[in-house]
């Protein structure tokens, strides 16, 4: 079995927590906040995190809401595939990052997608981190929307390859794209 990337969960790619991260890499708990959101991260609230670490409770979920709430306002994207799509799911791995084959077919308002079925990922477009969006409310999942950290407007990634961008929801095949060769999956 491949080493999943530094700090992943051992419970899978999807989950939410940084706990991880804080102090051994992030010494500031501020870097886990949106400056759009009302998120806040308590730093009285300890816990012993999956690697046996004394960590900071709120970094072990994501906040699910831009208002005023504890938890971190973004989530993980340590996963490659789509179990809705019946597509192979795996937890991103320092190896597989530069060696994944895209295999999720896009959905029919998608199609813009197909031509990367069947080429290899890397890490500069492999997601790791970006904006919380759960889809609640009538929102959708993964997909920039009015209550999300920064609005219908777009959202926040962070790669594998170390660099973030802001990546626009205008059109919105900017982001399914970036989502899709994020992680092998639709929105």
């Amino acid at each position: 079995m491949e080493s999943p990337l530094p700090g992943q969960s051992p419970t899978g790619g999807g989950g939410d927590d940084q706990s991880w991260l804080y102090p051994k890499y992030i010494n500031n708990v501020n870097v886990f906040i949106c400056p759009s959101t009302q998120n806040y991260i308590r730093t009285t609230n300890f816990f012993t995190n999956w690697l046996g670490d004394r960590s900071l409770y709120d970094l072990s979920y994501y906040a699910a809401t831009k208002k005023k709430s504890p938890g971190s306002s973004y989530e993980v994207s340590g996963f490659w595939g789509d179990a809705r799509q019946n597509v192979a799911y795996a937890r991103k791995t320092s190896a597989n990052v530069l060696t994944w084959v895209y295999r999720c077919i896009p959905l029919a308002e998608y199609q813009y997608n197909r031509a990367y079925v069947g080429t290899i990922a890397n890490p500069s477009c492999a997601l790791l981190f970006n904006d919380g969006d759960d889809g609640y409310g009538g929102t959708r999942n993964n997909f920039p929307d009015p209550i999300d950290n920064h609005g219908a407007a777009g959202t926040h990634g962070a790669f594998c390859d170390g660099h973030a961008v802001w990546v626009s929801a205008h059109p919105e095949s900017k982001w399914i794209t970036t989502l899709y060769l994020g992680c092998d999956c639709n929105p």
